[in-house]
């Protein structure tokens, strides 16, 4: 498969080695003010309960993790997992190799990973799109202002979330027939759940949409209807409790 979106963090990788940490963690007490951001290799990022840093945050090779609170600019990862817990708000979320774990009433920009999953708790406000290419998302009470991409693994819109943009499940770049790794994409429309814009699928997979849920119009796939909380046969992943 043919992706393209690991090139869009070559730049982030070239900051990343001019004037950088190395081998250090960087860490944001509690209540403090950076009104810079900052940069590590090998290191991970700490923002301390109710710190503020004004700048973006950028990594390689460690997680990023917000406490409550917590403010920042945009943050960055490749090969590391970013969480936001309860009440952070951050700018752009990026990441390679990780997922992102939003916490209640978290507030981001738009969320990219190529390899990882996308958990959003209970009043997380995603402002712009969000895309994944390998990985699984579970949006729970969440409402995201733009579109939502997805490639190649599941999406739960659930618990009251609303999608106000279209949700799409995208056809790579290349011919992907037989490819033991590629999985069917798979979109669960939950109940009292609502997507605004369309649903599309550019290649053939799964969708399964709750009788109590609103919808706007269908591309490129035949819904399956349900009632209950999930689909016939089918277990659910619990939401993100933080």
């Amino acid at each position: 498969m043919n992706i393209r979106y690991p090139a869009l963090f070559l730049p982030v990788l070239a900051i990343l080695l001019t004037g950088c940490n190395v081998n250090r963690n960087i860490n944001v007490p509690a209540n403090a003010h950076w009104s810079s951001g900052s940069s590590t290799v090998n290191g991970e990022i700490n923002v301390g309960s109710g710190a503020v840093v004004d700048g973006s945050l950028r990594t390689i090779n460690g997680r990023i993790y917000l406490a409550t609170g917590a403010q920042t600019g945009n943050l960055t990862s490749i090969n590391g997992a970013i969480t936001l817990a309860e009440g952070a708000h951050a700018g752009n979320l990026k990441t390679v190799n990780g997922g992102f774990t939003l916490g209640k009433n978290t507030l981001t920009a738009t969320l990219m990973t190529v390899n990882g999953d996308i958990h959003a708790a209970n009043g997380a406000h995603i402002t712009g799109n969000g895309e994944n290419v390998n990985g699984d998302m579970i949006l729970c009470g969440t409402q995201l202002d733009g579109n939502l991409n997805f490639y190649n693994g599941s999406v739960l819109i659930a618990d009251g979330s609303v999608v106000h943009g279209n949700v799409t499940a995208k056809k790579p770049a290349n011919d992907f027939q037989g490819n033991p790794k590629i999985h069917e994409p798979v979109l669960i429309v939950a109940p009292h759940t609502s997507v605004d814009g369309s649903i599309i699928f550019e290649r053939a997979g799964k969708l399964y949409v709750s009788d109590s849920a609103t919808i706007h119009g269908i591309e490129g796939a035949s819904a399956v209807k349900f009632s209950g909380p999930a689909p016939a046969g089918m277990q659910l992943p619990g939401c993100p409790v933080n």
